[in-house]
C-alpha cells in the first residue's frame, strides 16, 4: 500500500511516495502539440476561462498561462496558499477576470478542493493507483500557520479524497529528512549522537524557522516562529519593481494578468542565481506588451534591494535558538547545531552568505533538492518509522472581562511553545472554572504571537471561533443566541461553570463547557468561523 507525503507549497505542491520500501517523487504531465510535459511538481495554481469558467490545475494551469501570458482570457491564481493566510470561513475572493475586467466572486473552500482533487487525480495516474485506493497521507503547513488556515487545509485534503493520516510542520518535516538521511548513512558520515537541527524555511509565501532536537528516530521540537509576510514571493516582486523602475512604471499601471506574468520572469530570473554564475537579471518588455528597452540589472544590485528584508528572518532563527536553548542548553556546544536551509529561496546564495556570517560557530547545510525535503519527510513520518513532537508556535487563548466587565484581559490556555502531544498520546488537557457574571457566556478565542505589558495580544492576531454559552439553567444548550442578548447579572454567579480544554496531535483545539448545576455540558471544535 502506498502512503504519501505531501508539501503544498506557496509555489508548488510536491508530494513523495512510499511504496515497497522505495521513496519516490510522484510525477504529473500534461499533454501539449510537441508531446506531454512531465514535470515532479505540481503548480499551486489555477487558471479559469473568462468565459466558459473552465478550470485548469497545476501543470496545465501554469502550461496554458505560459502559453497566453498577459493575453489570457480568465483569471489566473498562482500562490493558492497564500489566500489561506487570513482565512474566515465563507471566505470568498474577487478578481477582475481577462481582457473584459469583469469582476468574478470565487468561494476559496471550493477552489483549494478543486485544486486537491486534481492533485489526487495526478497522483493516482502517475502511479498508477485505482480510483479506490486510499491515499493515506501526512500533510504539512507552515509551522506559524494560525488555526483557521489549519483547519481549511485538513477539512480541504479530506474533501478532496485523501486520508489525513497526520499533520506536519514544514521545519519539522525538513529536520526529519535531514536527519534521516545523516542517521541512515546516506551521507559521508553516518551521525549516531543526539543532534540540534536549526531549520531555516524560506517558501513562496511564508518564512518558518524551528529548533528541533534529535536522538535516534525521536524528533522534538523546542521552539518554533515565523513571519508570515516573507517568501520568494516577495522577492519576486521586489525584482519585478526594479524592472518596471528601469522602464518608468510601477506595478499599479500594469494589469493584473501582466503583473502575473512578469513575477513568473522574475522568478525565473531569481532562480538562474543560484547556478553561482550568472551576474545580471534580464527583462525583455517587449515579451509583456510593455514599451520600452530590454532592461539589465546587477545581481548585487538585487541583492542589496533584498537583504533588508531577510534581516529579520535571520534574527528571527537567532530569537529561536536562543528559546530553544532555554529548553535543551547543550545546544550550543561546539560542533552540535546544524542550521538547515530549505524552500526554494533559500537557494539564493546571499541567503547562506547571511546565514552563516550569523552563525560562525554552526555547520550551515543547503539541501539539495530545497524544493522535497519537506514532502520526504512527511513521508517518511507516514511510514512510522519516526516519533515527533510540535508545539505551539502562538499563544492560543480567549479575551474575558474581570472587575465585573470592567477590565478586558487575555487568558491564555496554551502559550507558545507548549509541546503538542504525539500520535497516540492523549489529548493535552486544561481546565478553567469560575463563577459568571452574565447571563450567557460570549467565549472569544484568538492566537497571537505575541503579548504586551497590558497583558492583552500585542502581535500577529487571528481570530479563532466566537462561542455563545448560556449560563442560565433554564436556557438549552442548543439554543442560537445573540450578543445582544447578554446581560450583567449576579443571578447564576453561585452556578460555577467549567471549561476543559484538550489538543489533539494534529493541533485541533476542543472545548467541552459544563454548567455542573445541570449537570450537562456541551462540546465545540474552535476555529476560525
Amino acid at each position: 500500500m502506498a502512503r504519501l507525503g505531501i508539501d503544498f507549497g506557496t509555489t508548488n505542491t510536491l508530494a513523495v511516495v512510499h511504496d515497497r520500501g522505495m521513496f519516490s517523487i510522484a510525477n504529473h504531465q500534461a499533454s501539449t502539440g510537441a508531446g506531454t510535459i512531465v514535470q515532479d511538481a505540481f503548480p499551486s495554481a489555477i487558471l479559469i476561462d473568462g468565459k466558459s469558467g473552465e478550470r485548469w490545475y497545476g501543470v496545465e494551469a501554469d502550461r496554458r498561462f505560459a502559453q497566453l501570458g498577459p493575453l489570457c482570457d480568465g483569471i489566473y491564481l498562482p500562490s493558492l496558499k497564500r489566500h489561506l493566510r487570513d482565512y474566515v470561513a465563507g471566505q470568498r475572493l474577487s478578481f477582475a477576470a481577462g481582457r473584459e475586467g469583469e469582476a468574478d466572486d470565487l468561494d476559496v473552500v471550493e477552489l483549494l478542493t478543486g485544486f486537491l482533487s486534481a492533485l489526487a487525480g495526478s497522483i493516482r495516474q502517475s502511479q498508477g493507483l485505482a480510483d479506490d485506493e486510499p491515499l493515506e497521507t501526512v500533510i504539512t503547513w507552515p509551522a506559524n500557520a494560525n488555526g483557521a488556515q489549519r483547519h481549511v487545509t485538513r477539512s480541504c485534503f479530506r474533501a478532496a479524497g485523501f486520508q489525513v493520516l497526520d499533520t506536519l510542520n514544514e521545519p519539522t518535516a525538513s529536520a526529519i529528512e535531514l536527519a534521516d538521511c545523516l542517521t541512515a548513512g546516506r551521507s559521508r558520515r553516518a551521525v549516531t549522537e543526539p543532534m540540534a537541527v536549526a531549520v531555516f524555511d524560506l517558501g513562496g509565501g511564508t518564512f518558518d524557522a524551528s529548533m528541533v532536537w534529535v536522538e535516534g528516530q525521536s524528533f522534538r521540537v523546542l521552539a518554533s516562529a515565523g513571519i508570515e509576510s516573507l517568501g520568494g514571493d516577495d522577492l519576486d516582486q521586489v525584482l519585478v519593481n526594479m524592472f518596471l523602475d528601469r522602464l518608468g512604471g510601477s506595478p499599479e499601471t500594469v494589469s493584473p494578468l501582466t503583473r502575473h506574468a512578469l513575477l513568473r520572469q522574475a522568478r525565473s530570473q531569481k532562480e538562474s542565481i543560484s547556478t553561482g554564475a550568472v551576474r545580471s537579471l534580464f527583462l525583455n518588455p517587449m515579451d509583456f506588451g510593455l514599451k520600452g528597452h530590454p532592461v539589465s540589472l546587477p545581481v548585487d544590485a538585487y541583492y542589496e534591494r533584498i537583504r533588508p528584508r531577510l534581516a529579520p528572518a535571520v534574527v528571527l532563527l537567532g530569537e529561536v535558538i536562543e528559546s530553544a536553548a532555554k529548553r535543551q542548553p547543550n545546544i550550543t556546544e561546539a560542533g552540535r547545531l546544524t542550521v538547515y536551509l530549505v524552500g526554494g529561496s533559500s537557494k539564493l546564495p546571499l541567503v547562506a552568505e547571511m546565514v552563516s556570517a550569523a552563525f560562525p560557530d554552526s555547520r550551515v547545510v543547503l539541501t539539495d533538492k530545497p524544493f522535497r525535503s519537506v514532502a520526504m519527510g512527511a513521508a517518511i513520518c507516514a511510514m512510522d518509522r519516526v516519533s515527533y513532537r510540535d508545539v505551539f508556535a502562538r499563544h492560543f487563548g480567549l479575551l474575558r472581562l474581570r472587575d465585573h466587565g470592567r477590565v478586558e484581559t487575555f487568558d491564555t490556555i496554551f502559550p507558545a511553545g507548549t509541546p503538542i502531544p504525539r500520535r497516540g498520546e492523549p489529548p493535552l488537557e486544561k481546565v478553567a472554572r469560575y463563577h459568571p457574571a452574565h447571563n450567557v457566556g460570549h467565549l472569544r478565542y484568538l492566537e497571537c504571537t505575541a503579548i504586551g505589558s497590558d497583558g492583552l495580544p500585542a502581535d500577529g492576531v487571528r481570530t479563532w471561533s466566537d462561542i455563545l454559552f448560556p449560563y442560565d439553567p433554564a436556557q438549552s444548550l442548543t439554543a442560537e443566541l445573540a450578543p445582544t442578548e447578554i446581560e450583567t447579572t449576579d443571578r447564576f454567579s453561585n452556578e460555577p461553570v467549567c471549561e476543559v480544554y484538550r489538543c489533539d496531535h494534529d493541533g485541533v483545539i476542543t472545548v467541552e463547557l459544563r454548567r455542573p448545576a445541570c449537570r450537562d455540558a456541551r462540546c465545540y471544535e474552535i476555529f476560525s468561523e
